[in-house]
C-alpha cells in the first residue's frame, strides 16, 4: 500500500510537468503541426496516468520519500473492553513489578513473586484496533475514484434512460440513403443507427458499444444533413467515444490533481476539433463556410441533456 500511494504521487507529479507543458506549447507548436499530435499526446499521457506502476530512473527529476510505515495516527480500545488502549511507548507494569514499590503488608519478603496472567483488560488493550497514515490516505483515494466513476454511471444511465424513453428510430428512407452513403464514404464498418430524440443538445454520438446517432429534431435540411452525418461518423471511426472514457477513468485515478482535469476538458475540445478537421478537408470553400454555420448553429442550443460519454460540440 505504501509502495502504491508513492508510484501515484509520483506518477501525478510527473504527468502534471508533461500536462502543463502541453498547454502551454499547444497554441505555438499548433501553428506548424496539425492538431491531432496533441490528440495523440492526451491519450499517451491517459495510459501513463493509468499504469500503477513507477518506471522513474534512479536520477529521475521527481523522487518522493515514502513515509515512515505503520504509522500510527489513531488507535481505538476494544469493544470488549473497557479500559484505555496502551500508548505506542508505554511500558505497562503492575505494582507487584516495580522494585521500589513496597511490599503489601503479610507477603513474605523472602519470596519471589511470581508474574501474575494478564487480565481480561491487558488483553482487550492488545487487540486495540488501529488505522496507519497509509491505510487512511487509501482509503480517501479509494473513495475519491469509486465516488467519480459511480457519478459517470450514474449520469450514463440517466441520459440512457431518456433517450429510451424519448427517442424514435429514423425510418425515412432519404435520411437512411444519406447515412448510408457517408458511411461507405468514411469506411465505417460499425452498424450506426440513425435515431431522433427532442431535446438533446444538438446532433451527437453516443453509445461506448453500440453507436448511436442522435438528432434533435427530424426536421433537418436535406442540405445541411451530409455535413452532420459525417461529422458524427468520423467520430466512430476514430473511436472517439472510448478516447473519452479513457480520459475520465485517468481523472478518476487522479481525481485530487485539477492539471489531469484541465487535461480531460482540453482532450475533448482537441477531439472536436480534430473531427472538425477531418471533415473539412474534403470540403470546398463555400461547403466549409455552410460547415461553419451548422457547427455554430449547434453551440448555440446551450445546455440539454446529454452525458460525458458523448461527441458532440460544446461551448
Amino acid at each position: 500500500m505504501t509502495h502504491f500511494l508513492a508510484a501515484l504521487a509520483e506518477i501525478t507529479l510527473t504527468m502534471s510537468a508533461v500536462i502543463l507543458l502541453l498547454l502551454l506549447l499547444g497554441p505555438l507548436l499548433s501553428r506548424r503541426y496539425k492538431l491531432r499530435w496533441r490528440y495523440w499526446a492526451w491519450l499517451a499521457v491517459a495510459v501513463r496516468l493509468l499504469i500503477p506502476i513507477n518506471f522513474s530512473l534512479p536520477q529521475a527529476p521527481v523522487r518522493l520519500a515514502a513515509p515512515p510505515a505503520g504509522t500510527v495516527v489513531y488507535t481505538a480500545p476494544s469493544p470488549q473492553s473497557g479500559f484505555a488502549p496502551v500508548q505506542p511507548g508505554v511500558n505497562v507494569q503492575s505494582p507487584a513489578a516495580d522494585p521500589a514499590a513496597p511490599l503489601q503488608p503479610g507477603a513474605d519478603e523472602g519470596k519471589s513473586q511470581l508474574p501474575t496472567a494478564p487480565s481480561a483488560g491487558h488483553q482487550g488493550a492488545a487487540s486495540a484496533r488501529t488505522l496507519t497514515l497509509e491505510q487512511i490516505l487509501f482509503a480517501l483515494w479509494l473513495a475519491g475514484a469509486a465516488g467519480i466513476i459511480l457519478w459517470h454511471l450514474l449520469s450514463d444511465l440517466r441520459f440512457r434512460r431518456y433517450v429510451r424513453r424519448w427517442a424514435e428510430e429514423v425510418t425515412q428512407p432519404r435520411f437512411l440513403a444519406v447515412l448510408e452513403e457517408q458511411r461507405h464514404s468514411l469506411g465505417v464498418r460499425a452498424r450506426v443507427k440513425l435515431m431522433v430524440c427532442p431535446g438533446v443538445a444538438g446532433p451527437m454520438l453516443a453509445g461506448l458499444v453500440r453507436p448511436v446517432i442522435l438528432l434533435p429534431d427530424a426536421s433537418a435540411d436535406l442540405a445541411d444533413l451530409p455535413f452532420i452525418l459525417r461529422h458524427e461518423l468520423c467520430h466512430c471511426r476514430r473511436r472517439d467515444i472510448p478516447y473519452k472514457a479513457l480520459l475520465l477513468l485517468a481523472a478518476a485515478a487522479h481525481w485530487f490533481n485539477p492539471l489531469v482535469w484541465l487535461m480531460v476538458r482540453q482532450g475533448g475540445r482537441d477531439m472536436e476539433l480534430c473531427c472538425d478537421d477531418q471533415v473539412v478537408a474534403r470540403l470546398d470553400r463555400e461547403e466549409r463556410g455552410r460547415y461553419g454555420q451548422i457547427i455554430l448553429s449547434s453551440l448555440r442550443r446551450g445546455r440539454a441533456p446529454s452525458n460525458s460519454l458523448t461527441a458532440n460540440p460544446k461551448p
